[in-house]
């Protein structure tokens, strides 16, 4: 018995150059026979170049990441790339025939530091960046219909070989400190090919709706500083001594803040597709980003 002819996906992913984009569309190439996957930066407008008509996906990336050193004076361009740049990139994909638009939002749509998020359709954004990506969800939303799909991905902290932000920071002090506060807090995460899996998975079944995928634990920073030390043989003391200077500085300092208050999605936001997507453990993915 012959098996059943199953369309090639043709997908447009805007994002070269970008960690995230890039990284998806080299997992995406391991499937030929299901996908063909075309990628274009979205500077200067050259993602206009692009024939949208030819394709069935098309993949958001656009955006100004969440840095360090926002200023006010940047908010205009925060809202002008992550919202009004977002909205463009929507209309003009819906103009030129496209089904499915999957748009990288942000974790931020929630507040700078979440806590616990137990409901994924209360957004809180504490900050301009975060407001920002929002506005960008809620233009897309007007625009869906029974013939254009959009799915909004939200992630927590993504990290994988190459990666840049604060997983490098951490990496940097788990290879080189004797000793490391022992708290319990909890973060999110996903590993690079997790998140490519789950956006794979998404195309596939053409599922809309606001998304928040992770790695399927929860872990402390300290977790983290203990398995990225253990991959580059350094031995760390861990000592709960420090803990009460954490929680206060929790409350009242940046810095402490972001790195050990709680900050996650309940696990249950985030079992689709039964945790299929989380194709490498969490102890696998931190030997793989640090290995060479």
């Amino acid at each position: 018995m012959k098996g059943k002819n199953i369309k090639v996906k043709n997908i447009l992913i805007l994002g070269k150059n970008s960690y995230l984009g890039e990284s998806l569309f080299k997992y995406l190439l391991k499937y030929p026979k299901k996908y063909n996957v075309d990628i274009v930066s979205t500077l200067n407008y050259e993602w206009k170049n692009a024939n949208f008509t030819n394709y069935d996906v098309v993949i958001d990336f656009a955006g100004i990441a969440h840095i360090n050193n926002i200023t006010p004076d940047m908010k205009d361009l925060f809202y002008s790339i992550n919202r009004d740049l977002t909205i463009e990139i929507g209309e003009y994909a819906k103009a030129n025939g496209v089904k499915h638009l999957i748009y990288f939002s942000s974790m931020n749509v929630y507040g700078d530091y979440c806590d616990n998020i137990t409901d994924r359709t209360k957004a809180n954004p504490t900050s301009f960046y975060g407001d920002s990506k929002l506005q960008g969800d809620l233009g897309l939303e007007k625009l869906e219909d029974e013939s254009f799909v959009v799915s909004h991905i939200r992630p927590p902290f993504v990290y994988g070989k190459g990666c840049s932000g604060n997983y490098n920071t951490i990496s940097k002090i788990a290879k080189k400190v004797p000793i490391f506060p022992d708290f319990n807090n909890k973060k999110s995460m996903i590993y690079i090919d997790n998140l490519c899996e789950f956006i794979r998975l998404v195309v596939n079944e053409e599922r809309g709706g606001v998304f928040t995928p992770q790695n399927k634990e929860l872990v402390s920073t300290s977790r983290l500083v203990r398995e990225i030390a253990k991959v580059n043989g350094n031995t760390i003391y861990f000592t709960k001594m420090f803990n009460w200077c954490i929680t206060i500085g929790n409350k009242i300092t940046r810095k402490i803040r972001r790195a050990f208050a709680d900050d996650c999605y309940d696990l249950s936001l985030s079992n689709y597709f039964d945790f299929s997507y989380c194709i490498v453990s969490f102890e696998k993915s931190i030997e793989f980003t640090e290995r060479s």
